[in-house]
């Protein structure tokens, strides 16, 4: 009886092994920026992506008594990605990089409208291979100071790996960002007041789907017949 129960917990170990534990680091780059035919972008293909035209103004100064007005020219609205380490289990939340977001001032119509991030991951575990994903931003410049956003547009899971008969997923959940009572709270979108910058957390998960990793049917059998034979041995017993 001992032996059979042994059997039976090496049994269901081996059956959660099939779990992957998924390791490596990210990189990205920004592409395909679009936007009116006045459009101004630099830095596509590259981590650090600017869209608008820097606006420019006359500004007094006074010193002593002596008054002088010169241009000013702000800088473009940009954001910039920067990769991170994972080590992480299926089901599990993690930060797959870093997104700052900066709010310039910027021209009217030469703003870009949206951008994509190609995100790239590199894994270590559970074998050596790369994968590249693909999120759109939609980016939202007012002519008013009030603020202006920058937002991740609806991210599904996307198939990217089979291990031990199970398919896996990997799905951007959003912005990671610290509240006043320090609490890491998931939005969608990034809000800035002009010349002003936020840096958020990219959280991400790998999943499988469905949710449960079904079991083969032969080892339901297996299990069955396994049940039904102890069973058999206990009644025997109570013969005896």
């Amino acid at each position: 009886m001992k032996n059979l129960l042994l059997f039976a917990s090496l049994l269901a170990a081996s059956l959660t092994a099939n779990a992957a534990t998924f390791q490596g680091s990210t990189s990205g780059t920004f592409e395909n920026p679009i936007g009116p035919d006045a459009m101004v972008t630099t830095g596509v293909g590259t981590n650090v992506f600017t869209w608008g035209e820097g606006f420019e103004e006359s500004v007094q100064t006074c010193s002593f008594g002596t008054c002088e007005t010169n241009p000013v020219k702000y800088e473009p609205s940009k954001l910039t990605y920067t990769g991170a380490e994972f080590d992480t289990d299926v089901a599990q939340t993690f930060v797959a990089g870093y997104l700052n977001f900066y709010n310039g001032i910027i021209n009217f119509g030469s703003g870009a409208e949206t951008v994509d991030l190609s995100l790239t991951f590199n894994f270590t575990s559970p074998s050596l291979f790369s994968e590249v994903f693909t999120f759109g931003f939609s980016l939202n410049d007012t002519v008013n100071p009030e603020g202006d956003t920058a937002t991740l547009l609806t991210s599904v899971p996307t198939k990217f790996y089979s291990y031990a008969g199970t398919d896996y997923y990997f799905e951007l959940l959003g912005f990671g960002i610290y509240d006043e009572n320090n609490n890491l709270t998931l939005i969608d979108q990034l809000f800035l007041e002009e010349r002003q910058n936020i840096t958020a957390r990219l959280m991400g998960q790998f999943t499988t789907m469905p949710s449960e990793v079904p079991l083969p049917a032969a080892v339901w059998l297996f299990g069955s017949g396994l049940m039904g034979f102890m069973a058999v041995r206990r009644r025997a017993k109570t013969q005896a």
